[in-house]
């Protein structure tokens, strides 16, 4: 019989069928089979990074989370050809594997709303590739009270040379997951877990047990390695669970743990947003991957002779590396024999005759390296020219410096990424490859064309997109002075057109805070590859607009931002030529900086401007009084100070950069104006103004002073463009509400202001300017 409500959705290069997507499964959030779909889709470049190569149990719920759900591990026989699996255990079951989008897509039509993983990975499947520590509190427990018991059980695993991660169940619960080698069965890594658990909790009688047996507990958080068993699994990183609130299991920070009291935020309608500001915090969880403390060897003395073994090469071997350098004059490694994992990489950023980049992943004991002009592809369907060169020693691993001129390949090189990589597939003339860092963390395909000339492009599709997605920018918050702690690095408060630049493969676009693409407006700005010192990147920046003494005019710079025409614009750029302040780099050739500290962001945007450019790094200076006095005695607009420390937190306002101002202003929305008297009867009296607040307009009051009669002209023109309504939407008590024509909320303004009065409105507004720009 065919089934009903069926209809098909081209998923990638795979056809799924979708059946009942009004469905409710999650009855009291009025929760959809279509959202969950939609949720999964969404997620899938990040959850695939860590499920992709699993074998998968799920948890089913057809008639929803109220109804009847059951585990399956069998693969359906009625599933699609193209959805993988592999046969595992004593029973032989077919588990699915997750490999792409449309294979999350067909296990959430079948309301497979939790995914729960098994502890290996393709292909050693009986080696687990971490270790987890399931810290399962008793039903009434505070969540805050497991907070420092993870945290002290994190401090005494990392006493053992594991780096923990940490996310929540999507219940009570939490779990802590260490990377390993996957080379030790899981009856051993049970017993390595034991041992770090069994003192533990002996430590801790009060608080902690290892007693499955819940009549046992007596109230205890149950610290639980039974799970490190062939066949057992966990619920994956952001997998759903089929409760009331649609829980994810979240991945967290230590410092998100640290501040969490209730792991019910994270649900199907804020995981997305979280992730999109933050990225995945567990992005490279392979890279950290260890020995089993209970198996490690000690390190062998730097002049022991090694036997021979295939971990490693002999200087002989690379001889044709030691030929084209003397060792002398470079800083560069001599050919040496290293112990390894046998997985290691680096992309080195190689400022030789011409900037590139050079691949090396370790594969029988050196490391075989690629130079890559335009960097990694930063998406699929991009593909890179990848010029196979000598195999470099395994040294090559931590070499970053300065290559003496002369030398071959001179010229600084910096380490872009730096981790371990695995191979997920041989190809006839080639590979598909992972690679796993804190830096970049991705599937690659690498195809041999004709002699050493190789093909680079990416499989996966990244979560966030930073070339071709609207990234918000990070917001400040202001400040009265600059703070006086050493923590923090000052720069000039730019007075122009906040804009984020997006260099793809040379080509510039700008736009503006407001996303206004003001691209065709700066035909000065748009020479991307004599600009940059990159292929592609996202930047942080202010175009400006400068006079004869070098300081920024910002109605210049609006009426560079109007002008239409490509004659006009041309001629605009050539009398009123503007310049690009950057300040923050957010992405560049392949790599996301967001997370980096703000100071190491500075280095690689450094490194990124070329000189004597329109585009200009923005300096910036230790001593924040002093800036702020030059800024007086010149009259500029103000400073910002930045934490030195602080990340790039999209579309956030934080205390992390604080902006202090000469003169207090506000950014105000105009919501109407008052009837003019005398001089003002044809156009107008006052502004009426509000303030965004979250998603509400709070009511800030008039403002009637700052005009000029050329400029009461210019805004009145503006006015009258705008839509009139009967009632504005702002909220407050209103003055002279019977006076004011009411407009929809479109036009931006900045005035500025002595204080705020008790009930919050502007005391001594003055008007400084429209914001067309916002």
């Amino acid at each position: 019989m065919a089934k009903k409500n069926t209809q098909w959705a081209q998923v990638g290069k795979r056809k799924v069928e979708l059946s009942n997507l009004e469905k409710v499964l999650f009855p009291e959030d009025e929760i959809l089979k279509a959202e969950v779909i939609q949720y999964y889709l969404t997620i899938a470049p990040t959850i695939l990074h860590h499920i992709k190569g699993r074998a998968l149990t799920l948890i089913r719920f057809p008639d929803g989370i109220h109804g009847e759900s059951f585990y399956q591990k069998n693969r359906p026989e009625w599933a699609p050809d193209w959805l993988e699996f592999v046969t595992l255990g004593k029973e032989k079951k077919d588990y699915i594997i997750a490999t792409e989008p449309a294979s999350l897509v067909w296990l959430a039509n079948l309301a497979s709303l939790e995914l729960h993983q098994l502890h290996g990975r393709k292909p050693t499947f009986d080696f687990p590739d971490y270790m987890v520590f399931d810290l399962d509190p008793p039903e009434g427990y505070v969540f805050r009270n497991l907070v420092p018991i993870a945290f002290e059980l994190k401090e005494l695993i990392e006493a053992h040379g594991y780096t923990p991660f940490v996310k929540t169940t999507g219940g009570k619960g939490l779990h802590i997951c260490c990377p390993i080698e996957a080379k030790w069965d899981f009856h051993t890594v049970f017993e390595a877990a034991q041992d770090i658990a069994k003192p533990f909790v002996e430590d801790r009688p009060d608080r902690v047990t290892l007693q499955i047996k819940k009549e046992a507990r007596k109230g205890r958080v149950l610290v639980d390695i039974f799970r490190i068993r062939s066949g057992q699994s966990i619920v994956s990183p952001y997998s759903l669970r089929g409760r009331v609130g649609a829980p994810v299991s979240m991945p967290l920070t230590w410092d998100d743990l640290r501040e969490l009291t209730d792991p019910r935020i994270y649900t199907i309608k804020t995981v997305l947003n979280k992730l999109s500001q933050d990225g995945d915090v567990w992005e490279g969880f392979d890279a950290y991957a260890v020995e089993l403390h209970t198996h490690r060897k000690k390190t062998p003395a730097k002049n022991k002779k090694l036997p021979p073994s295939a971990k490693h090469k002999s200087p002989e071997q690379l001889e044709v590396y030691a030929k084209k350098r003397d060792f002398e004059k470079t800083p560069e490694p001599a050919a040496a024999k290293v112990e390894t994992t046998g997985n290691s990489f680096v992309v080195h950023r190689h400022h030789a005759s011409r900037l590139h980049y050079d691949l090396r992943l370790e594969q029988d004991g050196v490391l075989k390296s690629w130079a890559v002009p335009k960097g990694l592809p930063p998406y699929p369907g991009v593909k890179r020219l990848a010029v196979q060169t000598e195999d470099h020693p395994m040294e090559y691993l931590t070499f970053d410096g300065k290559i003496p001129k002369g030398q071959y390949g001179a010229g600084e090189m910096w380490i872009y990424a730096l981790g371990k990589y695995q191979i997920t597939k041989e190809k006839k003339d080639g590979f598909y490859f992972r690679l796993s860092s804190k830096e970049v963390s991705g599937e690659y395909r690498i195809h041999k064309m004709k002699e050493k000339e190789w093909l680079l492009e990416r499989v996966d599709e990244p979560q966030v997109n930073y070339l071709r997605q609207t990234i918000e920018p990070m917001l400040s918050e202001s400040a009265d002075k600059p703070p006086a702690r050493d923590t923090h690095l000052f720069e000039m408060k730019w007075d122009g057109i906040r804009a984020m630049i997006v260099l793809e493969d040379g080509q510039v676009t700008l736009r503006t805070r407001n996303h206004i693409d003001v691209t065709p407006q700066f035909p000065e700005l748009l020479d991307g590859s004599k600009a940059f010192r990159a292929t592609n990147g996202l930047f942080d920046g202010e175009v400006v607009c400068l006079d004869g003494d070098g300081k920024p005019v910002f109605k210049r710079v609006i009426n560079r931002m109007s002008s239409t025409g490509e004659t006009n614009i041309q001629k605009l750029a050539k009398s009123n030529p503007v310049y690009c302040y950057i300040f923050d780099c957010l992405y560049l050739d392949g790599r996301v900086l967001i997370n980096e500290p703000l100071l190491k962001r500075k280095e690689w945007l450094k490194d990124a401007v070329r000189p004597d450019t329109p585009y200009r790094v923005s300096e910036y200076v230790e001593d924040g009084q002093a800036l702020f006095e030059a800024a007086k005695l010149h009259s500029l607009e103000g400073i910002m100070a930045k934490e030195k420390t602080s990340k790039y937190l999209p579309a956030r306002r934080s205390d992390c950069w604080l902006k202090i101002k000469i003169r207090q202003t506000a950014e105000v929305v105009i919501i109407g104006y008052t009837q003019g008297k005398g001089e003002r009867q044809t156009l107008f009296g006052a502004l009426q103004m509000a303030e965004r607040v979250g998603n509400e307009l709070q009511y800030r009051g008039k403002v009637g002073t700052g005009f000029d009669d050329a400029l009461m002209k210019e805004i009145f023109q503006s006015l009258k463009k705008v839509e009139v309504v009967k009632k504005t939407t702002a909220i407050g008590e209103f003055v002279d509400a019977n006076k004011t024509t009411w407009l929809v909320p479109v036009m931006m303004a900045e005035i500025s202001y002595a204080k705020f009065t008790p009930d919050r409105m502007f005391r001594e507004p003055v008007f400084v300017r429209l914001r067309p720009d916002l």
